[in-house]
């Protein structure tokens, strides 16, 4: 009978364990998503157009703006699932290619055009792309020309119009991308021969980088994250490992050295760098819904001012949530 009983008690634990991120994810309310594809701002200054998608919900708004920017080597179509989730919840998510990225090769976000795609595609140039000064100060003038637009979109992709609220801006990015939303949130960098350069724009609320650079790489030091006040959440895994071969450790230094202040690390057991944008699976993880449901919480409570979003990361409860699939700290 004991035998019985203890047996029947483990299988309703493995049970819970197995389907508690699914449980989670099925508790949020889900918008029909729209995407508006193969569109492109003029940007007469630098004279180029920026081509760019957008994922938006089909009816309601003003929505919040998300403004996403890929790893190098990538485009807009890659963490396509990530921007429609976020969609889903109640985001407009703009997904712009930047120049050292790839053309346009796919519309699913999985395979050609993904990140993965691009970095094995161009491994010998990433060092130097991603430390090219031209490169970085033309990401950042991609996503200043994002928000100097926003109010001209609807002009491009008609149902757009009234689904966007300028006021209430976040950035986020991956790799590369993740830097690129760091530059914008405040952080600072040697670049080239000025010191602590800053790339800060005042209408962003919030960052939010995944897979981010620490110290000792494109400019960074120990001093960069000094001057960031916005809130930042951090996502990276105990496999994400730097270009040179650096830990999560080093991944963990912006959080580390951030200013104490609505600052989120979560560390994924199992992710590598390329597990986070919902194309590309560690089996059995569930990489991505520990992605899409940490990131809306985090959104909900910067971009959205949802306190219970906000009270939900300060309580350590995602921890018990997700068992031991990730780590939260939070300062």
């Amino acid at each position: 009978m004991f035998n019985r009983l203890g047996f029947f008690v483990l299988a309703i634990w493995l049970v819970q364990a197995v389907i508690a991120p699914k449980q989670i994810k099925s508790q949020e309310v889900s918008l029909s998503v729209e995407v508006a594809d193969d569109l492109a701002i003029k940007d007469p200054v630098r004279k180029k157009e920026l081509p760019f998608k957008v994922y938006y919900p089909k009816t309601g708004g003003p929505y919040p703006v998300i403004v996403f920017s890929h790893g190098f080597g990538g485009n807009k179509d890659g963490f396509g699932p990530v921007g429609k989730h976020w969609a889903s919840q109640g985001y407009v998510v703009i997904h712009p290619s930047h120049e050292d990225g790839l053309g346009r090769q796919g519309s699913d976000g999985r395979n050609a055009g993904s990140d993965a795609a691009g970095i094995r595609g161009r491994l010998g140039g990433l060092r130097s792309g991603i430390s090219d000064t031209g490169n970085i100060s033309g990401r950042v003038a991609d996503l200043v020309l994002v928000l100097d637009k926003l109010e001209d979109l609807p002009s491009l992709a008609p149902g757009l119009k009234g689904k966007i609220d300028n006021k209430r801006i976040g950035v986020a990015g991956h790799s590369f991308g993740a830097y690129t939303a760091m530059l914008m949130g405040g952080v600072t960098t040697d670049f080239g021969k000025e010191k602590g350069k800053s790339f800060l724009d005042k209408r962003v609320k919030c960052i939010l980088p995944i897979s981010a650079q620490g110290t000792g790489q494109q400019g960074l030091t120990e001093q960069s994250w000094e001057a960031l006040r916005l809130p930042m959440m951090t996502i990276t895994g105990t496999e994400d490992r730097g270009v040179g071969g650096q830990s999560v450790e080093w991944r963990k230094e912006p959080y580390k050295y951030s200013p104490v202040g609505d600052k989120y690390l979560i560390v994924i057991e199992g992710a590598n760098h390329m597990s986070y944008g919902g194309a590309l699976r560690i089996r059995g993880g569930g990489v991505a819904e520990i992605v899409n449901f940490c990131t809306t919480k985090y959104w909900d409570a910067y971009l959205k001012n949802s306190q219970e979003a906000k009270e939900y990361l300060q309580s350590g409860k995602l921890l018990k949530d997700f068992a031991d699939k990730c780590t939260l700290d939070k300062k």
